[in-house]
């Protein structure tokens, strides 16, 4: 290494880790800005819930589903959350091993027998220690059984249809503007991403890909928000130091290129030329 890049690269590593001291010192912290313009409070908590109560579905439906996702991941409601990545879990376990139809038949089986013991438990009781007449013996579902009301009420299912309409339409709209490339960077990020989890998914079950998806997504933000200021201290150190390499490293390469391609240009002019015979 020469001299001066040398004392480039120990000037450039000393401010870096000047930077990575204050990032660490309480009294100057370093702002965070989230991916929806919110920041997060002093425990880490994303204040996504204050972006729920003034946004709605219908005025901007993408936004309103983003802030309800990260709402998720971030654990803003940590009962929410834990049920969502718990049922998640427990389907891909139970779909790997089990048909949809056996799960299915499963719990069919579970519920009617679990009700089948208790109701007529619950009969005999009324025979032998309430001494009733079998006439007087009740059923204890009697009163749901009774019940004229709608078990599935209309309203709810109309709601939740038109509900998963529109969050399909905002997820064909987002697509679309990755497929025809309305945004440059996005799309070319989107193909990298699209491309790996092809690549992956040859070698590698789906449900094991989206099984760790889903742990990633609800482990590494929440992670990252709490120690943002260490993190990005030490990857703002590493990057200076990669920048320094590859720009020491980055001409020597390129020279080296260069004079092999002058030798290869130079061995084919050497060449004799072949002369075509009568």
């Amino acid at each position: 290494m020469s001299e001066p890049i040398k004392d480039t690269y120990i000037e450039q590593v000393t401010e870096t880790t000047t930077y990575t001291v204050q990032a660490e010192s309480p009294s100057e912290p370093i702002p965070t800005q989230l991916a929806n313009g919110s920041k997060p409070s002093d425990d880490g908590v994303v204040p996504s819930s204050k972006t729920l109560a003034t946004l709605k579905f219908e005025d901007d439906p993408a936004a309103y589903i983003k802030a309800r996702a990260e709402s998720l991941i971030y654990w803003e409601n940590p009962r929410r959350s834990i049920i969502f990545l718990s049922v998640s879990l427990t389907v891909l376990v139970l779909t790997q091993y089990f048909s949809l139809l056996q799960i299915v038949a499963c719990f069919f089986t579970v519920a009617t027998g679990a009700n089948w013991t208790y109701v007529n438990l619950h009969k005999q009781t009324q025979r032998i220690i309430a001494g009733k007449a079998p006439e007087d013996v009740t059923n204890p579902h009697s009163q749901r059984l009774e019940g004229k009301g709608a078990l599935i009420p209309r309203e709810r299912v109309i709601r939740a249809a038109q509900l998963t309409v529109d969050v399909f339409e905002v997820v064909a709209q987002q697509l679309t503007r990755l497929i025809l490339i309305e945004d440059n960077t996005r799309s070319a990020m989107s193909l990298g991403v699209s491309y790996f989890v092809w690549t992956l998914a040859k070698y590698i079950s789906t449900k094991y890909l989206v099984g760790f998806f889903l742990i990633s997504a609800f482990s590494l933000p929440r992670l990252y928000l709490q120690h943002q200021t260490v993190i990005d201290a030490h990857v703002a150190h590493h990057g200076e130091k990669a920048r320094v390499l590859a720009k020491q490293y980055g001409g020597v390469a390129t020279e080296k290129a260069q004079q092999l391609y002058d030798q290869a240009w130079t061995a084919i002019k050497k060449q004799p030329k072949i002369q075509k015979s009568d």
